[in-house]
């Protein structure tokens, strides 16, 4: 993988929706080594670096059979798809049987195919990884049921939080669900035991391999494995079975080997409850932003600067986004008076960029991740145009490839309160400077635009070039008052200035 941009941006595509969707389209099958070339240039063209084809792996059988049978998510698919039926429904990517394409996406020369084409276009290819949990119907449970949390007497779980299973020994185990702490297990999964050294081994070469056809993984609840969070959820089971962490953590052991076999390889954490810094202390290049995320839907500008501020010199590692497969449809959930405004936030925040699979079109119906087919949404031109006009800019290298800076905002004058919504970004880049000034309040909203000392240095004179107006606008301003004072600007309620200078 040629090295990335210092700000990439990375789409993710929901693999089996968007091929049966290809298919349809084409009135024939379609694998992922037959996906058209000129898909993957449109992204590039785009502004895209990285590619995350979401769902690509083996499903769970027992997994399809629940999803067709649970309450709670037939309601989900009727809202998101009324004329459904049974074989629309082809369970959870995150229930996984086995690290094999799913072969209804073709054979894993097709996936081989995918990633030598994608590579052909200047993308690189990212794929998922679920270190928690299992399908339960994956080998390991009844070859090695050591790998998961289990138990001979059914007495060391709770209803509902185990299953039994058959083991190729002649044994029966009952197995716990894999669950996060906050939640009802998922009760298509299997439990990991990441604690033990004989689960991190076999893990250790399943991910080495599964490395062999991609570029990048997107480690699924990666917190979930850390050693104390997992003996928090698991307490009682682990008293009971006598079981001790291990002095080194799960990530460490797995992510070191896997780096030296493969230098370069992209580790991109979903992560929640502030353990960010742990995980990227453990060798993830790049982690969840759920918190920005949470703070720019509540339109808490203050907490989501404070945020950015605190991230300090990890603020390149966070995965930006406003939606994802997990996240309610940014077009659904966001006003359309702050649509622009938040879009240009998002492109433009420093960091790695996620864009979601129908957010360009402005989609609004959130799909299930059991589905293999949506909703026939057409889409929203006024959304097509300003994504294409927007990614048009941030594509330039200024914004791409340079040094990013958040921006403090002072009062336009003693006592002022106007500047609270104003965010605001600098980039640096050779002899290109790159400036964003949003105002997402609603109010008007005004102040100054702070910049780091030396941003200026060398500048003659700053011909700032607003690159969304109609027609086009230049501001010129002397580096001197922007070293000193810094950039006044005054924005109508969720209005935005994108701006760039050549020296």
């Amino acid at each position: 993988m040629k090295e990335l941009p210092r700000n990439p941006q990375l789409y993710e595509i929901n693999c089996r929706v968007w091929l049966e969707a290809l298919s349809r389209q084409a009135g024939h099958r379609i694998t992922l080594g037959q996906v058209p070339r000129e898909e993957w240039a449109r992204l590039k063209d785009l502004g895209m670096d990285l590619v995350w084809l979401m769902g690509v792996w083996r499903p769970s059988q027992q997994g399809i059979r629940i999803a067709r049978s649970h309450p709670d998510l037939q309601e989900a698919y009727r809202r998101a798809l009324p004329d459904f039926t049974p074989e629309d429904i082809i369970g959870s990517p995150y229930a996984i049987s086995a690290y094999r394409l799913d072969p209804s996406l073709g054979t894993e020369a097709d996936l081989s195919r995918a990633r030598d084409n994608l590579h052909e276009a200047g993308l690189a290819l990212v794929l998922d990884f679920v270190p928690n949990h299992t399908a339960r119907d994956h080998p390991w449970v009844r070859a090695h049921p050591e790998r998961y949390v289990h138990a001979r007497d059914p007495a060391r779980f709770t209803a509902g939080e185990a299953f039994e299973a058959r083991c190729t020994d002649g044994t029966r185990r009952w197995v716990a669900h894999g669950r996060d702490p906050y939640f009802p297990p998922w009760t298509d999964t299997a439990q990991i035991f990441p604690l033990s050294h004989e689960t991190r081994k076999a893990v250790r070469e399943e991910i080495l391999r599964i490395a062999r056809f991609c570029d990048g993984l997107r480690c699924d609840m990666a917190m979930l494995v850390l050693n104390r969070i997992f003996e928090q959820t698991w307490t009682a089971w682990m008293e009971a079975e006598g079981h001790r962490p291990p002095a080194g953590e799960y990530w460490s052991e797995i992510l070191e080997p896997l780096k030296a076999a493969h230098p370069g390889f992209l580790l991109m954490a979903e992560v929640y409850w502030g353990l960010e810094p742990e995980l990227l202390g453990l060798g993830f290049d790049y982690v969840y932003d759920k918190a920005g995320y949470d703070r720019l839907r509540a339109f808490d500008m203050m907490g989501y600067k404070q945020g950015l501020a605190d991230e300090g010199n990890e603020r390149a590692r966070r995965v930006r986004f406003l939606e994802n497969h997990d996240e309610d449809r940014m077009a659904a959930v966001f006003p359309a008076k702050a649509f622009r405004s938040t879009a240009v936030l998002h492109a433009t925040s420093p960091g790695l960029k996620l864009f979601h699979h129908g957010q360009l079109e402005g989609r609004r119906v959130r799909l299930p991740v059991q589905l293999g087919r949506g909703p026939d949404e057409g889409p929203d031109p006024a959304v097509v145009s300003f994504y294409r006009r927007l990614l048009s800019v941030t594509r330039d290298p200024v914004f791409k490839q340079g040094e990013a800076f958040v921006l403090p905002v002072a009062p336009a004058f003693p006592g002022d309160e106007g500047f609270r919504p104003l965010v605001g970004f600098a980039y640096r880049y050779g002899g290109e400077a790159g400036v964003v000034a949003v105002n997402q309040g609603e109010q008007p909203a005004s102040g100054y635009l702070r910049f780091p000392d030396g941003f200026w240095h060398g500048w003659r004179r700053v011909e700032l070039r607003e690159r969304l107006a109609e027609p086009e606008e230049t501001y010129i301003r002397e580096p001197e008052e922007l070293e000193d004072r810094g950039l006044y600007v005054r924005l109508e309620p969720f209005a935005f200035h994108l701006l760039t200078a050549t020296q």
